[in-house]
Order: C-alpha cells, then structure tokens, then sequence
C-alpha cells in the first residue's frame, strides 16, 4: 500500500514530466521546428505507437522481448562471473594486486569497445551480442562486489570463528548472510552495465533477432529522428521500470533487513 508521502512525490513527478512535455510540445509550435530536425513529443508518440504495427509483427513488441531474452541470459553468465571474480579479488589479496587495477581499467571501457573483437572472433551471432554484454558488465560486478564485501566488519569472520564455524560452515552462516548487501547493490548496478552493453551491441550487430536496439539503428538509416528519439526514451523508460520495480525495492528491502537504512 502506497504511503501518502509516496502518492505525493509521484503526483510531483507526474505533474513536473507532463510540464516538461508541454513545455517541448510548445516550445516546438512556437519557434517553428522541423520533425525531421527535432521533433514534438507528438511525433515521438506517434512514432512510438506505428512501431507496434510495423509490417503486422508488431515490432516493438516483439523487439522488446527479444532484447529480454538476451539480456536475462547475459546477466546471468555476468552475474556468474563478477560474484566469482569479486570474491576471488576480496579473499586473496595478490590476485587482488595484480588483477585489480586491470579490472578496473576493463570497467571504464565503453562496452561498444567490445565490439570489433566480438565480431571478429565470433562474427555477427548471438554468441557476439552475448560476449559484449558479459564483458561490459562482468568486470563492473566484479570490483563493486569485491568493494562491498570489502565493508564486511572483520569481527563477523572472527566471532564466527570463535563459536566454532570453518571452512565452509563459515561462509554458510557467516560470510554469505553479511555479503547479501553487497550482493544485492553489486546485482542493481550490473543490470544497468548489462542493459547499457546490450543496446550498444544490438545498435551494431545486424543479426536475425531484432532487438530494440536494432529499432533505434533503423530510425536513424531511415533519417526518421522521431524513431531515434522514441527508441532512446524506451530504452531508459525500460531500465528505469526494472530498476524501479525490481532492484531498487529488494536493495532497499535487504539493507533495511541489515540496518543500513531506515525501514518504511
């Protein structure tokens, strides 16, 4: 059930976007702009809403559950390989010395850097999209979850150990329970690397499954700037509900499990 502050900040968010789009729609009627230069958000709407008909497949749709599919797989095999790399980076301090610094350096690289490797060693496939957002996410997840596990209180381990956990016991019951805020922020920030990479591979890869990112390359073939506009407000309208709807509230729900937030 919604609170009153929260029905009261989603009144003011409404209220200031529909200003924002009133505002554009104005402003573009009254300077005179050309829809093929920079179009009103009736255009872009329109634009929108003629994807969902396009050639009777209903692009759009049928767009966007393509780029799901590909992007639960890849967070997936990403997710794999930054829990296991961060922990790794964490527990042993040489590795974390040697690989460190060259994961943080694979992390700023722009994921469409990827690319012309990808294409060349696996060619213009699926598998290609899939190594481009494994990469552009993997290492990302890989030094926030060794940075968040880094926030472990040492005592926890020591405690542990004191009431008799080793080994395994001891990561059960001790290090696996205290590294569920870390892994839960590490999961809402790998989704955002992980959607960002997977548009910019499907922007560049022309493959039989046509992503939502490959709407976005059509737009601009076509010169049709309200496409382009369109296809980038779904692209952030689409992150922002999956971040808004799933991690954000279970981020929440497990720090304030923890005592790192305020509950309510």
């Amino acid at each position: 059930m919604s609170t009153p502050s929260g029905t009261k900040q989603a009144a003011t968010s409404l209220a200031l976007w529909t200003s924002v789009l009133a505002g554009w729609e104005l402003a573009y009627r009254v300077v005179g702009w050309k829809a093929w230069v920079f179009p009103a958000p009736s255009h872009v709407f329109e634009a929108a809403f003629a994807l969902f008909g396009a050639q009777s497949h209903y692009a759009l749709p049928v767009a966007l559950a393509i780029s799901c599919a590909r992007l639960a797989t890849g967070f997936v095999v990403s997710t794999g390989l930054g829990i296991a790399l961060g922990v790794a980076l964490w527990r042993w301090r040489a590795l974390d010395r040697t690989l460190g610094g060259f994961f943080l350096g694979l992390q700023t690289l722009p994921s469409v850097c990827w690319v012309p490797l990808s294409v060349l060693t696996f060619g213009l496939n699926e598998t290609g999209i899939l190594f481009v957002l494994v990469m552009g996410s993997g290492f990302a997840m890989a030094i926030a979850f060794r940075d968040g596990l880094r926030t472990i209180p040492p005592i926890y381990e020591k405690a542990g150990m004191m009431m008799g956990a080793r080994g395994w016991a001891l990561y059960r019951h001790v290090i696996v329970p205290a590294s569920m805020p870390a892994f839960v922020s590490t999961l809402r920030q790998g989704f955002s690397f992980a959607w960002r990479s997977l548009m910019g591979a499907e922007l560049l890869f022309m493959v039989k499954g046509k992503g939502i990112g490959y709407l976005l390359y059509q737009g601009r073939e076509f010169s049709d700037v309200a496409q382009v506009v369109a296809m980038m407000a779904i692209m952030v309208l689409v992150g922002m509900l999956v971040d808004r709807t799933a991690f954000g509230p279970l981020e929440r729900r497990v720090h304030s499990r923890f005592g790192l937030v305020r509950s309510g």
